[in-house]
């Protein structure tokens, strides 16, 4: 072979990228495509008739992985000439091997834990095809310009289904060979083992067992635990026991359980770095850029990364109420012993305001708050006799402390004194209370209904591309119009056909705003590529569409919650409950219709306590609709219950 020569008239030869003793690899140019590819060339010297087998066998297992990502690939093999048996035409892979990385430096540990990843991947490919590699070594993993590892070099595997006698001879690296391997009785986990010692070797810098001589090394695997330095992480420290244990039994027993063992490990280190990032850092636009930067070192998905946040997420609303209930608990004790220092004083009147406030901190439901004002009030007349109020201001809050009935009678001395005909001040009735529209109180759902049964989707998408907001809407109004243009020629099958292409546009537009993480604009293209799935009779896109839609709804709704914008939140929730109903899944709608009934409540006590009686009637009123919809009531559907109540009774009249 000569460099820059030409080979069978279409490889143009480049470089001599590596030269074993049973083979030589070039890098090569395919001059018809102009491809890079690497060439293996099979002198005949060392394949003569009697160990054809050899050839035969790394053919045979390097056919059956083509394709897989992470194991080199076979193009074609090329009959030989006089001096070579074949030519075996490969995948040129752009990158260093693992070898000449770790010689470089030490790899960090997202690096390493994701290039033992691969290989794990490589090998439950190859033992689902009975291939044991059996010389799996730094050397053997090459890595892309992306940093992907590919498991090369099936020379000497294994079949286990061949009876040559190469197929049962020990082979691979004695360096890298598990105790086992030495004696020739050994399975596939004898390539588990080599991946624990390259694991070892990235994450230490060094090989675990040291030795003058090749028989030094076998006896130390035998005999001797490995060491391992206080740098390395506890977790891949467990791993590495059991990976590189003397007793096979005691070992991982196939690739997908040590691969499930490092996948563990990578979801932990995330979760771990969004309790970080969420805890040092307060702005969120910050922290989606940190936890990105995260999610992309240690290959997450999206999708696997944001079910890590939204549990961490969680965990710090049960961890910010057990404080926030901890400094109840302390601002009241601290109430407690100045009514204690007031009882002592004889000034009853301090001591039972300090009571009263050591109270109000406990009780959030509107009705045992006022039960319990009552009591106090009487308690503190009983002491000192009340002043009366001078301004109007006082008054109202005196009448905001009166039970129902008394309200009502008020109310009827009001009528007594200023007749209707007569200005008045007094609030409007309930009767004169006109409930709210969607677009009133944020809630102007941008997809109603979503069921075609109601509404038709055709009908949907034209509305929704009245208003062009942004540059990809324009796009798919064209396509909509067409679809709409070929139904009223009668072409229904090439209307069906535009409403695809539609659903595949918006579900494309989806994917791209999920991953730069705009949920909202992901979760609203995902809503209308079901309409359009819908109307070109997919249903089986539109329900995987609607699930998505209800997913990320929930997760934008879920970070607007936590910053108390109330009314969006609930919005989005209610949301993406129509959307879970779509997609059949019942459970994950009825979550959000129960965090919408939450969501809302605060908007109603909120407006309740700024004195805005119609909005906190119509949100309690929006409550109680929702609620039609769930199976069971949820605290906030029992509050809206009583907080309606308590707003009737104000304006009750006999």
């Amino acid at each position: 072979m000569q460099i820059n020569g030409l080979v069978l008239g279409k490889y143009h030869i480049e470089k001599l990228i590596n030269n074993g003793s049973f083979a030589s690899v070039f890098r090569a140019k395919e001059e018809l495509t102009n491809r890079t590819v690497a060439i293996k060339v099979l002198p005949r010297s060392i394949y003569p008739t009697g160990r054809m087998h050899y050839l035969l066998t790394e053919l045979s297992a390097m056919g059956r992985n083509w394709g897989h990502s992470n194991i080199v690939s076979i193009h074609t093999v090329e009959p030989g000439d006089k001096e070579y048996v074949a030519y075996i035409v490969m995948e040129y892979v752009d990158g260093p091997s693992l070898r000449q990385l770790i010689t470089m430096r030490r790899l960090v540990p997202s690096l390493a834990i994701n290039i033992a990843l691969d290989i794990c991947r490589g090998l439950i490919a190859a033992h689902e095809q009975n291939i044991i590699h059996r010389d799996i070594k730094p050397q053997n993993v090459l890595l892309t310009s992306d940093q992907i590892a590919k498991i090369s070099d099936f020379g000497v595997a294994r079949i286990l289904e061949a009876t040559t006698d190469y197929a049962g001879t020990i082979a691979g690296t004695r360096r890298y060979m598990a105790p086992e391997q030495y004696d020739g009785n050994y399975d596939y986990r004898v390539d588990l083992y080599s991946t624990g010692l390259i694991l070892y070797e990235m994450f230490m810098g060094r090989f675990p067992f040291r030795g003058k001589t090749q028989d030094e090394i076998q006896a130390r695997k035998q005999s001797e635990d490995i060491e391992l330095g206080h740098n390395v992480p506890e977790d891949i420290r467990k791993i590495l026991r059991k990976a590189l244990h003397r007793d096979v039994q005691a070992r991982y027993q196939n690739a997908t359980e040590l691969y499930a063992a490092l996948d563990l490990i990578r979801e932990k280190w995330y979760a771990d770095a969004v309790r970080e990032t969420v805890t040092t850092q307060s702005n969120l636009a910050i922290q989606r850029a940190t936890l990105s930067e995260y999610r992309k070192d240690l290959r997450l998905s999206i999708a696997a990364a944001g079910k890590i946040e939204l549990e961490i997420y969680a965990e710090q609303r049960i961890e910010a109420e057990k404080q926030r209930q901890l400094k109840l608990e302390a601002q009241a004790n601290i109430h407690y012993d100045q009514a204690i220092q007031s009882i002592d004083k004889k000034q009853l009147q301090d001591a039972l305001q300090e009571m009263q406030q050591a109270h109000r901190l406990y009780l959030s439901e509107v009705q045992p708050t006022k039960k319990a004002d009552r009591v106090f009030r009487h308690l503190s007349n009983l002491t000192v006799p009340p002043k009366s109020p001078a301004t109007a201001k006082e008054i109202i809050e005196l009448i905001d402390q009166l039970p129902t009935n008394e309200v009502s009678e008020l109310g009827r001395w009001f009528d007594r004194q200023y007749p209707p005909d007569q200005p008045s001040e007094v609030l409007p009735r309930v009767d004169s209370m006109v409930p709210l529209t969607g677009s009133d109180i944020g809630s102007a759902l941008m997809f109603q209904p979503l069921n075609p049964q109601e509404t038709a989707p055709e009908l949907v998408l034209r509305k929704l591309h009245d208003v062009i907001e942004k540059s990809h809407e324009r796009i798919a109004a064209r396509t909509c119009e067409s679809a709409e243009e070929y139904a009223q020629e009668g072409k229904n099958r090439r209307s069906r056909t535009e409403y695809r292409k539609l659903g595949e546009f918006y579900r494309e537009s989806a994917e791209s705003f999920i991953e730069s993480e705009n949920w909202h604009s992901g979760a609203d293209c995902y809503a209308r590529a079901q309409l359009a799935y819908i109307a070109a009779r997919r249903y089986n896109r539109a329900r995987h569409c609607a699930q998505e839609a209800g997913t990320y709804y929930a997760m934008q709704a879920d970070s607007l919650e936590r910053h108390q914008s109330w009314v969006e939140a609930g919005r989005l929730y209610a949301l993406s409950a129509d959307h879970y109903a779509h997609a059949s899944l019942w459970k994950e709608a009825e979550e959000s219709l129960s965090r919408t009934t939450i969501c809302y409540f605060n908007v109603a006590e909120n407006a309740r306590a700024a004195g805005d009686l119609s909005l906190s009637y119509n949100y309690c009123d929006r409550i109680l609709t929702i609620s039609k919809r769930m199976k069971g009531a949820s605290n906030a559907v029992t509050g809206a219950r009583k907080l309606l109540q308590e707003i009737e009774g104000l304006f009750t009249t006999v």
